[in-house]
């Protein structure tokens, strides 16, 4: 026992480049690595259970404990705690990563849970930013970082966003690693961003390591809005999808969110493509942990056509429902102040002001009649929205959010079946 702890001290001083053998550095730590991995936890008579359950145990505490130490010392610490629990460094990152994925909170497991819906939870702002981590993912120099400014200043002044989205006056916290004062404040004097100080504070530094400082600082200023730019340099410039630190922040920044119901957006990279026409979620880099750890993922990317600079936002993944999956906002910039301007939606012509007050109209024709079924051609005739379709895709729109609108198919008919619609009064 003396031993091991004599080779943990002298492996964290090698981790730490103190020389501590007359040994190469890398070669000492390999050896000091291999004597500590695969050893059992237990006693050879206990069980695979019992051993299992104290790793468990060791690995929850020792996390906890780590969360004490000086943010300094917390690298150190996970070292530590690997010699403890006698893990080399692979099989101490898939422990971690499955404990991440273990206490995720898991979706109902019978057809009556999963029928009854889920609790709506209010979006941020509605039509784009939901309650969650939202991955924001974009190539190099396509302005994903001026976007997420855009959205913070509209949160933090509660001002209407490109125009477009009507948003909340909440506290707001940008976490910037990747760019310098220097670079913001350029950016701020040509793009005029006006923030409000009650509303808005900005970090330069940041690790994995230190969430404990992040959750203390949202609860005591009641932050509702985070943009963390970006996600490659807050792990260091080497992201992994198997690197233990970065996969202890993405689980922690999901519980986070829905602990204190915030919105954060992580401004990340995607893999180098040539001539990039669309985002797929394969585009992501390092998707395999990323993407499945997000709670909502956006693509963005930049078209250049007959001179001018079309921007795309699709939306990939939308775990919280805020906006319909493959939704595509575009958007043109302003060549003097690089702000964006809302242009139209891909999949329709009409604006989001206009898409919400039909859904109203359409949701409170149906409210003041409670159990009259109401079809496609009635409504479009009553409410005069344009054509027969536009009514029955609102009309389904309506019946996919659980807002009290049922629907009936009628009559069997040859071909496509037709449906009805009601609103249905509750029982209190």
């Amino acid at each position: 026992m003396k031993q091991n702890n004599q080779n943990l001290d002298a492996f964290v001083k090698a981790f730490n480049g103190e020389i501590v053998s007359e040994e190469p550095t890398e070669s000492f730590i390999k050896k000091v690595d291999a004597e500590v991995i695969d050893k059992p936890q237990g006693k050879p008579k206990d069980s695979i259970a019992t051993v299992a359950k104290s790793m468990k145990q060791k690995l929850e505490e020792g996390l906890k404990e780590i969360d004490q130490l000086d943010p300094i010392e917390r690298s150190c610490g996970l070292i530590a705690l690997r010699g403890q629990m006698k893990l080399g460094a692979n099989a101490f990152e898939k422990l971690v990563e499955n404990l991440v994925r273990m206490t995720e909170k898991r979706p109902p497991s019978t057809f009556k849970e999963l029928t009854q819906g889920k609790p709506k939870v209010r979006p941020i702002i509605p039509d784009l930013l939901g309650v969650g981590l939202t991955v924001f993912a974009a190539e190099g120099y396509a302005g994903k970082t001026t976007f997420g400014y855009e959205i913070i200043e509209a949160v933090c002044n509660g001002t209407k966003l490109f125009g477009q989205f009507e948003v909340e006056q909440a506290n707001t916290l940008i976490i910037q690693l990747d760019e310098s004062d220097a670079d913001f404040e350029y950016k701020q004097h040509e793009m005029g961003l006006q923030y409000n100080d009650k509303n808005w504070a900005i970090w330069w530094s940041f690790t994995p390591l230190e969430f404990p400082e992040l959750e203390k600082y949202v609860v005591e200023n009641n932050v509702k809005v985070i943009m963390m730019d970006s996600l490659i340099s807050i792990a260091g410039k080497e992201i992994s999808p198997k690197d233990a630190e970065f996969g202890i922040l993405i689980y922690r920044l999901n519980q986070l969110a829905g602990k204190y119901g915030i919105a954060i957006i992580c401004i990340h990279h995607l893999n180098k493509k040539p001539n990039r026409k669309e985002v797929y979620k394969e585009d992501i880099f390092g998707t395999a942990f990323i993407f499945n750890g997000a709670a909502n993922c956006w693509g963005f990317w930049v078209e250049h056509t007959s001179g001018e600079m079309l921007a795309n936002l699709r939306i990939l993944k939308a775990r919280t429902g805020t906006v319909d999956i493959n939704e595509q906002y575009r958007f043109t910039k302003c060549p003097d102040t690089r702000r964006h301007i809302y242009m139209d939606r891909a999949s329709g012509t009409a604006t989001l002001d206009e898409l919400n007050s039909n859904k109203d109209r359409v949701r409170n024709l149906l409210k003041d009649s409670p159990f009259t079924l109401f079809n496609a051609k009635e409504v479009n005739r009553i409410l005069n929205l344009g054509n027969e379709n536009y009514a029955r895709n609102t009309l389904k729109k309506l019946h996919d959010e659980r807002v009290g609108i049922d629907r009936v198919e009628d009559k069997k008919t040859v071909g496509r079946p037709k449906f009805s619609y009601r609103y249905v009064i509750k029982a209190s």
